[in-house]
């Protein structure tokens, strides 16, 4: 495996990552470094800061639901297919969501 890319985001209250795919990618990955209090506290039903997968772009006009909403947790790692719709829940806290990231691909 290549890392084709690697970054970090630091989402405050109301942000979120929009719907979207990784085109350089095979394998991404999202790192939860630090995590508001009302992320680790959200439920099922609000899923504030959530990761999801598989909802396009809202742009494209089609109201999917997510196949897969996985709770995030401080020093777990999600790897997904790149090319997957991958996006996260609003969430509204004082303290921001902080992830690392990398693509990968096979070397060849």
């Amino acid at each position: 495996m290549r890392f084709v890319g690697s970054w970090s985001v630091r989402l405050a209250s109301s942000g979120r990552h929009s719907n979207h795919i990784h085109p350089k990618g095979w394998a991404s990955s999202a790192f939860y470094v630090a995590l508001p209090g009302s992320v680790l506290e959200s439920d099922s039903a609000s899923r504030a800061g959530w990761i999801q997968f598989g909802r396009p772009l809202e742009d494209l006009g089609l109201d999917l639901p997510p196949r897969r909403v996985i709770q995030p947790r401080p020093g777990h790692l999600a790897l997904f297919p790149s090319c997957m719709w991958h996006g996260t829940v609003p969430f509204e806290a004082p303290e921001p969501r902080l992830t690392m990231a990398f693509d990968m691909q096979p070397r060849g």
